[in-house]
């Protein structure tokens, strides 16, 4: 079925006004993220031709801001939707990296290649059959590293030496299946690559690394980390990279099939990260526990960048899960990217803040302090789909805020707080068409509690304490569903302060 115009699609009523979501089609993984000609690419898996997942391609947007994104043109499409039709990615682009190199923007990603006659023109398996969990399958795909390259960060080019990292099938320590996700960084003089990878038994998942001293030529150098045998780190590791505060390196994972902790883990796939030492003789990371990124429903596969000018990191993710429905399909698109992230370190923990550029989308104020409240109340002024909310309050008083609230008060996305336990709770039961549930998290004791929550057409961002905390989610309320309310659930409210800006 032919897909809606663009213009159509993008003034549907679900789709975001200041997030990066596809012109048209299928979205999925950020890939790429980085600072080019002065401005900043996020690219993203990509099916172009229906709002399923298919064969992937990426897709990409621009911005100078994190406020405004362009659409630009597929960066990399794979080999049998390409005029060259690359024998290598015949079966798709996945996910990779950005990095300038000599002035050119190199993008490398992860080609699939179905063994044997393959290829989605052929009598290979459809590609709707492809498992998008992340498993390839046993021995079904073959995944190699690949570049392609632009000089002005819109037309690329695919590299006519390809692939530049290509494991034997006989290799002892790395399988030539789940072998993807490839991130690149330059540390004194040489050239550094992850990539995820499952061993041959599939019964553990690792790192590896990759080591150049020309950008061009890699070569296999260690198992740089390697999941615990008993399946409590997730069956894959997707999405590597590294940061570094510091003597601190941060290792940012996608770690699939995490078995649920207590109040932790209750999405099929998590994205976070582990703290530790990186040595590059060796070739290791040593580390400690895994820490998620988001507390909420819908982030996943995080890209990290790292600003060539500042050193400010950044990241971004998916707003979605594989076990979610999109009911924006019906409208011609599929899923969409989270707001940036800043990645700052305080006391051995990784914080995710919203960028203080984001605070130019700000357009409106309403400003209130002081609040003795004694019912659910509605506050001048405090009410919108596209905006963000700010909230000080005294952590000592348990409360909900409820959010995109219908005229009868029976659509809302409620967020409470239980002071006994310190323990947030999101609830999307009642947020209109998507997905529902509950997801838990329990806070460390503080002065105040500062929430910050991003709203857009279907989507809610909440963050708390300066992004210690972070709980994310879709949201398919109506277009009327724009109230925000205050509810005391013990005696009286006090709230210090409440502002709302408007970000239309």
């Amino acid at each position: 079925m032919a897909l809606p115009p663009d213009e159509q699609i993008q003034s549907s009523k679900w789709y975001p006004k200041y997030h990066v979501a596809p012109p048209h089609g299928w979205l999925n993984d950020p890939n790429g993220f980085c600072w080019y000609n002065g401005q900043y690419h996020i690219f993203y898996q990509h099916h172009p031709y229906s709002v399923d997942w298919g064969p992937m391609h990426w897709g990409h947007s621009t911005s100078k801001d994190f406020c405004k994104w362009e659409h630009q043109p597929i960066a990399i499409a794979p080999g049998a939707f390409s005029e060259g039709h690359e024998w290598y990615d015949w079966d798709g682009c996945f996910s990779g990296c950005g990095f300038e190199f000599e002035g050119k923007l190199w993008l490398m990603y992860t080609s699939q290649r179905f063994n044997g006659a393959g290829g989605v023109n052929s009598s290979a398996p459809n590609p709707s059959a492809y498992n998008p969990s992340g498993s390839s399958g046993g021995g079904l795909v073959t995944e190699r590293q690949c570049y392609a390259y632009s000089e002005d960060g819109i037309h690329f080019t695919k590299y006519e030496k390809n692939p530049v990292i290509d494991i034997p099938n006989d290799h002892l320590v790395i399988a030539n299946i789940d072998f993807r996700d490839p991130k690149i960084w330059e540390h004194n003089g040489r050239y550094y690559c992850v990539i995820g990878n499952r061993i041959h038994d599939r019964s553990r998942t690792q790192i590896v690394l990759f080591e150049s001293d020309n950008f061009f030529d890699w070569t296999y150098k260690s198992i740089v980390a390697i999941s615990k045998p008993d399946y409590s780190e997730g069956t894959m590791w997707e999405c590597p990279g590294f940061a570094h505060f510091g003597d601190d390196y941060v290792m940012i994972i996608s770690p699939q099939h995490v078995p649920p902790q207590g109040r932790l883990f209750h999405n099929i796939h998590q994205a976070g990260y582990m703290v530790g030492k990186l040595d590059y003789a060796q070739g290791v990371f040593t580390h400690g526990e895994f820490f998620t990124f988001d507390y909420g429903f819908d982030f996943y596969a995080t890209t990290m960048m790292k600003h060539p000018d500042t050193g400010r990191y950044f990241i971004i993710a998916w707003m979605a899960a594989w076990q979610s429905p999109f009911p924006e399909q019906a409208d011609g698109w599929a899923t969409m990217l989270t707001i940036p992230r800043e990645l700052k370190m305080r006391d051995g923990k990784v914080l995710t803040v919203p960028p203080e550029e984001l605070k130019a989308l700000r357009k409106t104020q309403a400003h209130h302090e002081n609040l003795k409240l004694d019912k659910p109340t509605k506050l001048e002024g405090v009410k919108g789909s596209v905006g963000e909310l700010v909230v000080n309050i005294d952590p000592k008083q348990a409360f909900e805020i409820d959010l995109r609230v219908g005229e009868s008060d029976n659509e809302k996305t409620m967020f409470s707080y239980e002071p006994n336990e310190r323990v947030f709770a999101l609830n999307r039961d009642f947020a209109g068409a998507g997905g529902k549930g509950v997801r838990e998290f329990e806070i460390e004791p503080c002065d105040n509690i500062e929430i910050r929550a991003f709203l857009d057409t279907s989507s809610i961002e909440i963050f708390i304490n300066d992004g210690q905390y972070v709980t994310t989610t879709r949201v398919y309320p109506r277009d009327t569903s724009d109230d925000i309310v205050f509810i005391p659930k013990a005696g009286t409210l006090e709230i210090k302060s409440v502002d709302y800006y408007s970000f239309e």
